[in-house]
């Protein structure tokens, strides 16, 4: 929870510096959204430093705050950036109180480019590194489970070594919040919307954890104003579901009938991911269709189910489930 120490921070007129890497992609925007918020409404004088590559659209812009007005101390300035230039990263974090990543991509940009903005976070003095782990909590899974976790993992052990060789003092934390639930209006994972059915993998008994993206942002954004010691691992959930309970759900909020349908085992699963991901590797890109069969896999094994939930750490956050989700795209696919 919050504390006096946050409260008396409001009155120092020195802004508190915050970068958002990855400003320009859909979390990143949502969270520097949500450090403007989180700030006015704490009236905390903050100021958000996005990230995007060079040549955006929108770099060395300033963005009014969501009341139409410029405030000079809570204001979003979109800063352009050279990724693979280690003083253009200096350049951004010096200064800084907490550097959040929302990056996005394959092995070069959550190893590499996270390596190099931490050094250059390590170097500017920066307290807090909010890495881009959003997701289930991998280090519970076995190696080889998920490509995309396994980045993720490698990244964590050369920041550890970083910061040792550095003998910094940064903290590094991570955000785990499941999946997204935006990801059920697809159609593809557990909710089939057409056939009315719930498809799920492995046990009807496995929990899953969803939480919305603007949950997320909101929850990440308190993290990173947060002035007192944070954990390294914080874990959220907007709705612990199982695949029986999502039955019980759907007929809830739709009035239709949802059956329960077990595509294949967990194993099975296994053997078909290995399958396609040797016929079609497709290495380069960020979200091979193996890859994605990864997630499903991880969430069907059960083991990265959180101990505890940290939704109560921060105030005025406002938990979303997945009901509303399932409804709204119900209605809309019309079946």
């Amino acid at each position: 929870m919050e504390s006096n120490t946050q409260k008396k921070s409001s009155s120092v007129n020195t802004p508190l510096i915050i970068v958002v890497a990855g400003a320009q992609g859909h979390l990143g925007k949502l969270v520097c959204e949500s450090l403007k918020l989180r700030a006015q409404n704490q009236s905390r004088p903050v100021q958000i430093r996005g990230l995007a590559r060079k040549g955006g659209a929108h770099s060395g812009s300033v963005i009014p705050d969501s009341s139409g007005e410029k405030v000079s101390e809570q204001q979003l300035i979109i800063e352009s950036v050279d990724y693979g230039n280690e003083n253009d990263l200096k350049r951004v974090c010096t200064g800084a109180y907490c550097v959040v990543s929302a990056l996005q991509g394959p092995k070069d940009v959550i190893v590499g480019i996270q390596s190099r903005l931490l050094k250059a976070a390590i170097a500017g003095n920066v307290k807090r590194f909010i890495p881009s782990d959003f997701s289930v909590d991998f280090n519970k899974l076995p190696e080889g489970a998920n490509r995309n976790f396994d980045f993720r993992i490698q990244f964590h052990k050369a920041a550890d070594s970083l910061i040792q060789q550095s003998k910094s003092t940064i903290k590094l934390t991570s955000v785990y919040q499941g999946a997204f639930t935006e990801l059920l209006a697809s159609g593809r994972f557990l909710f089939d919307f057409k056939k009315r059915q719930i498809a799920y993998f492995g046990s009807p008994d496995t929990i899953m954890e969803f939480t919305t993206w603007k949950n997320t942002a909101e929850f990440t954004a308190a993290a990173a104003l947060d002035l007192n010691p944070v954990p390294r691992s914080l874990y959220i959930a907007g709705k612990l579901i199982t695949p029986k309970e999502a039955q019980k759900v759907a007929k809830q909020v739709t009035g239709a009938d949802f059956k329960l349908k077990r595509l294949m085992s967990v194993g099975m699963l296994s053997f078909m991911i290995s399958v396609l991901k040797f016929f079609k590797p497709e290495n380069n890109k960020p979200m091979p269709m193996w890859v994605g069969m990864q997630y499903a896999y991880c969430m069907a094994i059960g083991p990265t189910l959180p101990e505890h939930l940290d939704n109560e750490r921060y105030q005025g956050i406002d938990w979303t489930g997945v009901e509303g989700v399932v409804s709204q795209t119900f209605n809309n696919a019309n079946v």
